[in-house]
């Protein structure tokens, strides 16, 4: 069985090659005769941003929407739709439980690795760089879902059955380490000769010094993730300082605005904005056959960012992350209620079929470096860092930086929230991040969620028998089928049990 899936990546890694050399005109157009190359025949250019397209769709899409029910940022239209939902609102996890993030993730990434080993003539310095940062960038998303997984011996045709490498002692370090690979790579190459990645970077158009600052938050988030964990473990906490006054000491700079993916996209069927076609409208302009009349705010965060619950204040985000479906105010609806129509996604997150897809939020980039100076890991001032993250959300959404200071002094002295009235500075950054996730990068804030616990007292749908959220997700079915060596035995529980090793 295993021998068929990995024939089956392989065919479809190349129909992915075939459309990575993207205009606004052929985005993915996977029928072209090329005279059927072999992947191994394939220049980092001519995959790279096919790569990058198909791994941001899968971050965009079912990552997305899952981070977004589990956090109670979503909910289901129950009026038109019978159960919406229902299998997640009752966490219901098993081994086929969004299995897609899995089998898309393993398989995508493959690209990344055939530019990472490409030894065909030429200098590939720049495309080898970008295409270990993304790879770092997903298989950290993948043991922040799953835990251990195969990773030293995945994407090797010559192992049909990969071992399952430890993520705390062996992944973590190495995608750090790979990090720092691809910043040598950039600041060491031949730049006489080496071949500019600009026509095939469909995300910052080749230019290195942001692919640096993109690596270098990378690396921020990978440290931050175990800054809990590091508080009782001392090697943890030795390696985590370590890496950090290493970060001091090169004057690492950071993201400071928002990392996003585009080949082209336009209004035309299948060259759309994926996640603008799945939750907003096709090329027709109708709404039918999509999400867009299914998916809206929860009862919870319409209530919170309407200002109507304890600690909080009116956000004027609201109406760019969501839409009245009626009257002027967005409205939500109960998770597991079995009536009620909520607002629609709103037009800073619906904008056209030309949008971007998301990678990293320049807002996300700041509430790390807030995190950091907060506990003590690197110097700077934690609260100007806060602010700016909040201000940067704002401005991705549409808004302007006077709505967004007006909305940081007036939520300044609420706990939780603001930055002055929190007996807990962790708790509002972490808030202000799920906040300015929303609907944009639902998987990073369930994985910060998990991680810290915030935000606080986020109710469960009212249909699960669980008493909490899950923790992880499982291993997939063809992982027991195909690999079943190597895969660890799970059930049910271990979902909400068995804890990633960075858990609080």
């Amino acid at each position: 069985m295993k021998k068929i899936i990995r024939q089956y990546s392989k065919v479809f890694i190349l129909a992915l090659a075939f459309g990575a050399v993207v205009s606004c005109d052929d985005y993915v157009d996977v029928n072209k005769d090329l005279d059927n190359p072999g992947v191994e025949d394939l220049t980092p250019d001519a995959m790279l941003a096919g790569a990058q397209t198909t791994t941001a769709s899968t971050l965009n899409g079912t990552m997305n929407q899952l981070g977004n029910l589990f956090t109670t940022n979503w909910s289901g239209n129950a009026t038109d739709f019978s159960s919406p939902f229902r299998t997640e609102f009752q966490y219901d996890l098993t081994s086929t439980f969004y299995t897609g993030i899995w089998s898309n993730l393993m398989v995508r990434t493959h690209n990344f690795s055939h530019i990472e080993k490409y030894n065909g003539e030429g200098n590939w310095d720049y495309h080898k760089a970008i295409s270990k940062i993304l790879k770092s960038f997903y298989f950290q998303y993948l043991v922040d879902l799953y835990g251990d997984i195969p990773y030293s011996q995945n994407h090797d045709r010559n192992i049909l059955f990969p071992e399952y490498d430890n993520a705390k002692t062996e992944i973590y370090p190495a995608l750090y380490d790979s990090l720092d690979e691809a910043i040598a790579l950039i600041q060491n190459t031949d730049v006489t000769t080496v071949k500019s990645a600009a026509s095939a970077d469909v995300i910052l158009n080749g230019n290195m010094d942001e692919w640096v600052k993109v690596a270098n938050t990378l690396k921020l988030r990978l440290l931050i993730r175990q800054s809990v964990i590091a508080q009782t473990d001392a090697a943890i906490q030795t390696y985590v300082n370590d890496k950090f006054t290493e970060l001091v000491n090169d004057g690492a700079q950071f993201v400071s605005s928002d990392v996003t993916v585009n080949p082209g996209y336009i209004n035309s069927e299948g060259k759309q904005n994926p996640f603008y076609e799945a939750y907003g409208f096709n090329a027709l302009g109708s709404d039918a056959d999509s999400s867009r009349r299914l998916v809206g705010p929860s009862k919870y965060v319409s209530d919170f960012l309407r200002g109507i619950l304890p600690n909080t204040t009116p956000d004027e985000r609201r109406f760019r992350i969501y839409q009245p479906r009626s009257g002027t105010e967005i409205a939500g609806v109960v998770q597991g209620a079995t009536t009620g129509r909520p607002s629609y996604l709103g037009p800073g997150i619906i904008k056209g079929s030309d949008q971007d897809l998301y990678l990293m939020l320049s807002a996300e980039s700041y509430f790390l470096q807030a995190e950091a100076v907060q506990r003590g890991y690197l110097p700077g001032s934690a609260q100007g860092l806060f602010n700016q993250g909040v201000e940067a959300s704002f401005i991705t959404l549409g808004l302007d930086g006077a709505t967004a200071t007006n909305y940081i002094a007036n939520s300044d002295f609420l706990d939780g929230l603001g930055w002055t009235g929190s007996t807990d500075k962790i708790q509002a950054i972490i808030t202000q991040k799920w906040i300015a996730l929303n609907s944009i990068n639902g998987i990073e804030g369930w994985i910060e969620y998990t991680r810290t616990g915030y935000p606080a007292n986020i109710p469960l749908p009212t249909i699960t028998s669980q008493t909490s959220r899950p923790v992880r997700l499982l291993y997939p079915q063809s992982e027991y089928s195909g690999n079943s060596n190597n895969v660890p035995n799970q059930t049910a529980g271990d979902a909400f049990t068995s804890k990633v090793f960075w858990y609080n």
